[in-house]
């Protein structure tokens, strides 16, 4: 008989973002192994008020109806419903931690949700720095596991670039990327991604032979704009806004690296980097801060480079003799952080099968 497991999510496709991506997938490669169950918010979060006590009397009505052994948690944010399920059914009760849902920085959340975690059964976490946040909030060690996010190789098996790609890219860019070298961030524009910083201070130390692309929206969308014109980048420098992700993977296809220059701000953190396995998977070598999450979604010196925060010339210096060869960065990534090889991870600790996963 398959395990009974029910999954819980307040992130959920068609809903886009990097935890939307992880539900569906961790849950869509549980439906091959397992009988799911699961309760999904794909709304914005002003739905959350009504979603936590539905979600609370839909599991107590499918754990009285099935005999379900599992209740997965797909964030933090949710430990206060899994401890009261905890209580109210015979199930184990589990949950993934990402990062701002452990780190919010209001005083009655630090005091709620790392408290019900400590009380859960097992804890997921996305990176080495999420099993540090988890234990400076005194979660029980022995209640923690890493296991990395997942990416599906098919989503970046990308065909190559052609020229008349490029020059669609061009069109849409405003700038002149033929015989350049071009630089791709992709992502949420808001300060910890270090965006506005590498603009200001690591473009001006390139010379006219790079040309870099940010595609996103967000917060710090005008100001890295402002930089863009105020250092006189506008002719090799591209703000354009969110994209589809047809555009997206377009851009992976023709970029020659991609770009992850985080900072530290206090309350927020990288918590793993899903956008490193993205370009990774499509062989798009990585140069990236060596904090947080990102430690463990870049491996140094195989499928990109890990380089010191705010340090301008590591970054120059890496991005200027940066070798890889695509079709090793992609067969790494696409070994190491496949679906199915993650979802196996969760599975084997999650039912206790027996010997430790290798993630």
């Amino acid at each position: 008989m398959k395990p009974l497991i029910l999954f819980i999510t307040r992130n959920y496709p068609p809903k886009v973002g990097g935890l939307e991506i992880y539900s569906y997938h961790l849950i869509r490669q549980f439906e091959k192994t397992c009988t799911v169950y699961k309760i999904t918010l794909s709304r914005s979060r002003k739905h959350l008020f009504w979603f936590l006590p539905y979600c609370l009397v839909k599991a107590v009505w499918l754990c009285r109806k099935h005999p379900i052994g599992s209740i997965h948690l797909c964030d933090g944010l949710l430990a206060p419903i899994g401890l009261i399920l905890k209580h109210l059914t015979s199930a184990r009760v589990s949950a993934s931690v990402h990062g701002l849902d452990v780190t919010y920085p209001r005083a009655i959340y630090q005091m709620l949700v790392p408290w019900c975690l400590c009380r859960l059964d097992l804890i997921f976490c996305g990176s080495r720095h999420g099993l540090e946040q988890c234990l400076q909030r005194r979660i029980p060690p022995e209640k923690c596991r890493v296991v990395p996010y997942g990416i599906d190789p098919t989503e970046f098996d990308l065909p190559a670039p052609d020229p008349s790609g490029l020059r669609d890219i061009e069109a849409q860019a405003g700038i002149d990327l033929k015989g350049r070298k071009i630089l791709l961030t992709v992502g949420r524009l808001v300060p910890r991604k270090g965006v506005a910083w590498f603009v200001s201070h690591v473009m001006p130390q390139l010379d006219r032979g790079y040309g870099y692309i940010i595609a996103g929206g967000g917060p710090d969308f005008q100001t890295v704009q402002n930089l863009i014109q105020d250092r006189g980048l506008a002719d090799r420098v591209a703000l354009l806004g969110k994209v589809p992700n047809a555009t997206r993977r377009r851009l992976i296809a023709l970029a020659d690296l991609f770009i992850m220059p985080n900072i530290r701000i206090p309350g927020d953190m990288e918590g793993f980097g899903i956008a490193a396995l993205e370009a990774g998977s499509s062989g798009l070598p990585v140069v990236a801060s060596n904090i947080e999450g990102l430690r463990d979604s870049v491996i140094d010196g195989v499928t990109g480079y890990l380089v010191e925060e705010r340090n301008v010339q590591q970054y120059v210096d890496r991005i200027l003799h940066s070798k890889f060869k695509r079709e090793t960065v992609r067969s790494v990534v696409n070994q190491k952080f496949n679906w199915p090889h993650i979802a196996s991870c969760y599975h084997a600790f999650l039912f206790q099968t027996s010997g430790t996963p290798d993630t």
